[in-house]
């Protein structure tokens, strides 16, 4: 039987594929500016199993873009602010969450056999190339993050393979090292839009929590490029979920 919150999406794709979209098994790998939106649009969208991971705490400076963010989250764990703000929106969807990083010491705990999509909007390279590797060897489907920092155009957005990105610092490294690998293709969304160079404005506050990520430089960011970016990932996923 339908969900009553997710009738006006079986007008348009049925129950079938509402049905579909409720036994699918989803990991979110993030749920900062990109995955924070593609969570709850996931959530919203009736995935009814999803599994989240992020190691990071609030702090004021998520405000500007992070969907989850709120001044009264400000010092708590993204985690748990994801799995509260599903329990408002989709009382059907099971969520697990992980505050952790995800490595080679964890990788088959968190994203098992039987994982029907895996949503990459990690920051760091190292992890990122790891979570690929091995879902290639699983034979699971993902989709991977660029970079939306430092960028004003979310129309410049766009869902393509790693082959053929352009602009983008993150994806230039991420094509040399899965070429490396010997991975050829990867579907990604990346942005067509020169970065901007950011301009040093001060320190980052210390009036509260500092994020517990250690980042060489800090990007400027918008709250609309890596929201927009976050949309259309979980846009991909449930398209190609219901299509299979």
């Amino acid at each position: 039987m339908m969900q009553h919150e997710l009738r006006r999406t079986g007008m348009l794709i049925g129950e079938e594929k509402l049905t579909k979209l409720h036994q699918s098994k989803v990991v979110l790998l993030g749920l900062g500016g990109v995955g924070g939106t593609c969570f709850e649009t996931l959530v919203r969208g009736g995935i009814g199993n999803l599994t989240v991971v992020d190691n990071d705490i609030f702090t004021l400076s998520n405000l500007n873009r992070q969907l989850l963010s709120s001044y009264d989250n400000i010092g708590k764990y993204k985690v748990d602010a994801a799995i509260e703000r599903a329990s408002q929106i989709n009382k059907h969807c099971v969520i697990t969450g992980y505050k952790a990083f995800i490595g080679l010491e964890n990788m088959e705990e968190i994203i098992p056999e039987g994982t029907d999509y895996v949503i990459d909007a990690i920051d760091t390279v190292t992890s990122k190339l790891q979570v690929i590797e091995y879902c290639r060897a699983k034979e699971i489907p993902v989709i991977s993050s660029m970079g939306t920092g430092n960028k004003l155009d979310p129309t410049k957005l766009i869902v393509t393979d790693i082959t053929k990105t352009t602009m983008c610092p993150l994806a230039k490294v991420m094509r040399r090292e899965l070429k490396r690998r010997g991975i050829g293709s990867l579907k990604v969304i990346s942005s067509t839009e020169k970065p901007l160079v950011p301009m040093e404005i001060g320190q980052e506050s210390t009036d509260g929590p500092v994020s517990m990520l250690k980042k060489r430089s800090t990007p400027g960011s918008t709250s609309f490029v890596p929201p927009a970016a976050g949309i259309i990932l979980a846009g991909e996923v449930i398209n190609d979920l219901m299509e299979r």
